[in-house]
């Protein structure tokens, strides 16, 4: 594999380039034909064993990283490790998700949505295809969208108002963790113990620590986004089936 173009580094990736929109197009493609074509054409152990597969890949995707960096002797610990949001869930999700259950998912469905949001839009992403940084960062990411969105329709486990608000507090419970991780490494997972080395949108926010707490409040607001749609099918589901009952 030495000298392959899947991990040689390149700067190949350009914001909304064609690399950028591919990813973008792919994942809005799946996210809403996936979901209804296994509504209609598989039957329910199928629809399991499929979103099986997708949390499989997802989790595989974000280990590959680990290993190709700990293989290369590139791995740093305090940067490399999958613990913030998107990294983690897509660890843990085989696990988490094997038996797609509300009490997680009204969890996940939030932190993954809102979580991805900037993160697709404006990836900090250099490397363009084939490297393997690029297929992990779009099969983690798009590939989080994508799952959720699937589990939430197939699996009729739609969040509600509670669901966000539980979320959000378990956010509280996870930036505790990884402040107390963080400082047992001497990291910054989530720069929480400081702002990134390189320009970002955190600098319009404020000094240390007053830009976690405008995190927080965007972090909220993203919450109750992408709850709308959810509200919104919501809403109309009890208006059809008042006007059947009358």
């Amino acid at each position: 594999m030495e000298g392959s173009a899947f991990i040689a580094y390149n700067q190949d990736f350009v914001l909304f380039g064609q690399q950028h929109l591919a990813a973008l197009v792919t994942m809005i493609l799946l996210a809403v034909f996936l979901p209804l074509a296994a509504k209609k054409i598989l039957n329910r152990p199928q629809q399991l064993l499929l979103s099986r597969g997708m949390a499989v890949v997802i989790s595989l995707s974000a280990l590959m990283y680990v290993f190709i960096r700990m293989w290369l002797g590139d791995f740093e610990y305090k940067t490399d490790l999958p613990l913030d949001i998107c990294n983690m869930v897509a660890v843990l999700l085989p696990v988490l998700m094997w038996k797609p259950s509300f009490r997680v998912h009204e969890i996940l469905y939030f932190w993954i949505l809102a979580g991805t949001i900037q993160a697709i839009i404006t990836p900090h992403l250099f490397n363009g295809f084939p490297n393997y940084i690029f297929i992990k960062y779009w099969f983690v990411h798009a590939g989080l969208v994508v799952f959720a969105i699937y589990v939430t329709f197939v699996f009729d486990l739609k969040p509600n108002i509670r669901s966000l608000w539980k979320s959000f507090i378990a956010l509280q419970v996870y930036i505790v963790f990884i402040l107390g991780v963080n400082l047992i490494l001497g990291s910054n997972y989530v720069y929480v113990l400081g702002k990134p080395p390189t320009s970002s949108v955190l600098d319009y926010f404020g000094p240390w620590p007053y830009y976690i707490l405008v995190g927080e409040f965007i972090a909220l607001a993203l919450f109750f986004i992408v709850y709308l749609p959810i509200w919104k099918l919501s809403g109309s589901k009890n208006l059809k089936t008042k006007g059947v009952k009358q």
